[in-house]
């Protein structure tokens, strides 16, 4: 990182509106190997991985007392590393219903300002020269995730499908912000890729199983509609070039498997189609290949048929790809890990072809675990594990009970990591938001100065419409004599029939 390691509470203090108090917990584990993400092509070994966890409450004192700590939100993210990839996964974030307790001005997302803050701190701290990187999720609505009977607060919001998925990418979209645009495939000259080789440059990629490219354009945040068509900064498409060393494998080696991830399911179901390995130990003709889905166009065309994402659900996948400087978007992954003696690309300046060069030496040690973005607590992965499963045990349907759940799990945590007191508690000082804290704001009332009274000769004419015109959303009212119900033609639009 080229700036000094940023610190989450004082990320979080600038964003959040003045004076709002918040106590913040972040929780990780130590890197351990792991699966790999990636099937791996026929004839290959799979790709050494490992992966670390992170996770995230945020918590109130609604009755300023230190005895009175109640959970708000939580939010938990694995990060995997790989020689040639970062991923950094949202596996599940939910709210208790209790942010009402909290006076916060009433048209700040406080949630998603944190989201998005959070995301792009693990982001920054987790980016390595020369490595690509990738912030993935799939959005999908249930009535709670980590905080068990949450459901029973009447205060909790849960948002539809549709609106997840836009409330996602309007979280992503800040991040996505903080980098330039990528170039296109077959961008001409060396301007574009030489330009964009000196900076960090990010694309989002948006997939919604059964839903057009039309319809997946309307889930894109609002940001979208201003950006330039031949550097668009949110797309409809998946990025297997981008991610997958091998974009020509068979699909079933392109496709990452997260835990919970409703299209890893579909990926196990299909790999009962493999076919059976010869009797001389042989990968055979086919190998890696099913029999049903042949193509990575098919198998998202297909899961839209799955039950999680058929029934009139929605299910959104997202993707956004960080490219560090000295990678441009119209490298390939596969040519990342090429020979030094070859240059990455013929139109890339001195620059990018050294930074290429030194790739195979920076990428040969998959384990990355720098001290920056580590949590308040580092714990063992069993440990870890244990913290999460002792929050799913206890119940959040109401206040009082809540308040017994939290700081049930804070001294858990404390007592697995000797330590007496963990966390930090941050104040806002944000002043853009001072503005909207007006109680009388949700009022849409019409300034009496703007009103234009009509003059005396259009009340007149008016009168025989049945239509007001300071009013424009009115609808017409009839006339006494016309309140029978009947609806009468006026004689003027009749038009006659030819005689024949």
């Amino acid at each position: 990182m080229s700036t000094a390691d940023p610190d989450l509470g004082d990320l979080l203090a600038h964003v959040l509106p003045t004076d709002l108090r918040l106590t913040i917990r972040h929780l990780s584990s130590t890197p351990v190997k792991c699966e790999p993400l990636f099937a791996a092509p026929p004839g290959e070994d799979p790709e050494t991985t490992f992966c670390e966890n992170h996770y995230l409450s945020v918590s109130i004192n609604p009755c300023d007392e230190n005895a009175r700590e109640i959970i708000i939100f939580g939010m938990e993210v694995l990060v995997y590393t790989t020689a040639h990839l970062t991923t950094v996964f949202i596996s599940k974030a939910d709210s208790t219903g209790f942010l009402h307790l909290l006076k916060a001005p009433r048209k700040v997302s406080l949630l998603r300002l944190i989201s998005t803050t959070f995301l792009s701190f693990l982001v920054r701290t987790r980016q390595r020269e020369g490595v690509r990187l990738v912030l993935s999720l799939f959005a999908r609505s249930q009535n709670q995730y980590l905080f068990p009977g949450s459901i029973k607060n009447a205060e909790k919001h849960v948002l539809d499908d549709r609106g997840l998925i836009k409330w996602w990418c309007r979280a992503l979209d800040p991040i996505l912000r903080e980098y330039e645009p990528e170039s296109t495939h077959g961008s001409e000259g060396p301007l574009d890729q030489t330009t964009e080789s000196a900076k960090s440059s990010a694309t989002a990629f948006l997939i919604i199983p059964g839903c057009d490219k039309f319809e997946t354009r309307s889930f894109f945040p609002p940001s979208a509609k201003s950006d330039d068509k031949i550097h668009p900064r949110w797309v409809n498409s998946y990025p297997r070039e981008q991610l997958c060393r091998k974009p020509d494998a068979p699909p079933r080696c392109l496709v990452p498997r997260f835990p919970d991830d409703p299209k890893t399911r579909f990926l196990i179901d299909l790999d009962d189609e493999l076919p059976e390995p010869t009797e001389t130990g042989g990968s055979g003709e086919n190998s890696g290949q099913w029999l049903s889905v042949r193509s990575l166009d098919q198998f998202w065309e297909l899961m839209s048929f799955r039950q999680e994402c058929s029934a009139g659900r929605l299910v959104g996948f997202l993707w956004v790809v960080v490219n560090p400087p000295g990678l441009v978007n119209s490298i390939p992954m596969a040519d990342t890990t090429a020979p030094a003696s070859q240059d990455v690309s013929s139109s890339a300046t001195a620059k990018s072809t050294i930074t290429s060069e030194a790739k195979p030496e920076q990428l040969s040690n998959p384990f990355h675990w720098p001290d920056a973005g580590r949590g308040h607590v580092v714990l063992s992965e069993t440990e870890y594990k244990s913290a999460i499963d002792f929050i799913l045990e206890h119940e959040f349907y109401n206040e009082e009970v809540s308040i017994v759940s939290t700081k049930a799990w804070v001294d858990k945590v404390a007592s697995l990591s000797d330590q007496l007191c963990w966390g930090k508690e941050i104040v806002g000082t944000n002043t853009i938001f001072e503005t909207a804290t007006d109680p009388q704001e949700s009022n849409n009332l019409m300034d009496s100065s703007l009103i234009r009274k009509r003059k005396k000769a259009d009340v007149e004419e008016n009168k025989s419409t049945g239509v007001d015109s300071a009013t424009p959303d009115a609808k017409p009212q009839p006339e006494p004599e016309q309140s029978s119900g009947v609806n009468v033609l006026n004689a003027s639009l009749v038009r006659k029939k030819k005689k024949t």
